[in-house]
């Protein structure tokens, strides 16, 4: 510390010689055990491990510390108590501030704060790789998928983990319109140089809607030879869309080409499990307690987009609030009535999935039902079994006498099995997809 420090030195001690005539003997031990004490001015700075420690001797001790600092050092004294774990704090809020206020990045868009599922894990972990290892593999990474579903959440969380393990990364986060108005503005000044500057620099570029590129060719050329400058330099590159590159009508050919020439990744809706996750995330962060059947009420009604489940967290936090009453289904479906059509929603049996699930393929309950290894019942029946752990709310020892299986290891091997091959067969995803959409719909 700067200015005049006393580690326990004569002045300090003498303070607490004075004091051991007046306090007992496990309070002198304590004070005496006090690291750092620091004589300023007229003011003694005690600094005590953590607030429990400071507010002791502010409501016991500060009367009784003052006498005897006055009667050692000869004049009026002010004590200060100080807690060396709020300094800590402010410190870290400081660095912390510092570390990404050059950045335009929603502080609660972080990995920790992104519920992964199917519908997400493939571009989560494709984003994890870039940023530790970036511009070496996965470059560029095209995510693509339906408004609302977290792109931009993971764009933005894949800037925080680089950032943690390379504080002077340089980063820009942006989206395709505002590059296109900050190029104009730069063009207008006469500085286009600085403007190519700016972004040629760069350890990762992500561009977000990428698909507003669309029609603006000016910005088209100038993104071309940005994008070429930053990939020949190895540096990483992160784009979104709503849609895939091919279906990017009216941009050019050659930048088409070279979003093709990395990863590209779809996040997809999420299933109803998941979104069961995702709400009783919202809940957590927004202190409000959500019953299972709600949770499971708000996963069916509300089908298109994360950013929608949490606004219908947000308007049952604040109606519970106001009303002052517990959240239940009825409660969830009176706040709800006029944001979404309501309609009677069943509960989704076993029997009614095995019912969906023979009449796709075209089968028999009870070959479904039997050990028969034809290639057709099995994946058949490994899709009844993963529909049945995520649709309803069965245990594993249910759905394993549902199946006539001796125990649920068979019904977690089936579900792992359906979860690998979706994340490898797009045919066999959408097959899933279709017949669990289906079953929610009916």
């Amino acid at each position: 510390m700067e200015s005049k420090e006393i580690f326990k030195n004569k002045i300090w001690m003498n303070v607490l010689a004075d004091l051991k005539e007046k306090v007992d003997e496990n309070t002198y031990s304590l004070l005496s055990g006090l690291d750092y004490v620091e004589l300023k001015e007229n003011s003694l700075y005690i600094y005590t491990p953590d607030n429990v420690y400071k507010t002791w001797i502010l409501a016991d001790l500060l009367e009784d510390i003052t006498l005897s600092a006055k009667k050692v050092i000869g004049q009026d004294v002010n004590i200060q108590v100080i807690s060396l774990k709020e300094i800590k704090k402010e410190e870290q809020k400081r660095e912390d501030e510092n570390f990404y206020g050059y950045l335009t990045l929603n502080p609660k868009f972080t990995f920790k704060n992104l519920v992964i599922g199917n519908h997400n894990k493939v571009a989560y972990q494709s984003c994890i790789a870039v940023a530790e290892n970036p511009g070496k593999i996965f470059n560029p990474l095209f995510i693509y998928g339906d408004v609302g579903l977290g792109k931009t959440h993971m764009l933005h969380a894949t800037a925080y983990h680089l950032l943690k393990r390379n504080q002077n990364a340089k980063i820009i986060y942006t989206t395709a319109d505002t590059f296109a108005s900050e190029m104009f503005s730069y063009i207008q000044k006469g500085m286009i140089l600085e403007f190519r500057k700016r972004y040629k620099d760069v350890d990762l570029l992500l561009m977000d809607d990428i698909q507003f590129l669309v029609g603006k060719e000016r910005t088209q050329i100038e993104f071309y030879h940005i994008f070429n400058i930053l990939y020949t330099a190895g540096k990483q590159i992160i784009l979104s869309s709503d849609q895939p590159p091919n279906s990017l009508k009216g941009i050019e050919k050659r930048l088409i080409s070279r979003f093709n020439s990395g990863l590209i990744v779809e996040i997809t809706k999420p299933d109803l499990e998941t979104k069961v996750n995702i709400i009783n995330k919202k809940a957590s962060e927004y202190g409000i307690e959500i019953p299972r059947e709600v949770a499971i009420f708000l996963g069916k009604i509300v089908n298109s987009s994360v950013r929608e489940l949490e606004g219908a967290v947000k308007r049952l936090k604040a109606y519970c609030d106001i009303m002052g009453k517990p959240l239940n289904l009825e409660v969830a479906k009176t706040v709800l009535k006029d944001v979404v059509e309501l309609q009677e929603i069943k509960s989704i049996s076993v029997d009614s999935i095995i019912d969906e699930v023979c009449s796709y393929f075209k089968i028999d309950k009870k070959d479904l039902l039997s050990d028969k290894k034809n290639k057709n019942l099995v994946m058949a029946r490994q899709i009844a079994m993963y529909l049945s752990k995520t649709l309803t709310e069965e245990p594993l020892s249910s759905l394993s006498t549902y199946f006539k299986k001796k125990n649920h290891s068979t019904i977690i091997s089936a579900c792992n099995k359906v979860e690998e091959t979706m994340n490898k067969d797009r045919k066999f995803k959408l097959i899933v997809d279709f017949l669990k959409d289906k079953l929610i719909a009916s």
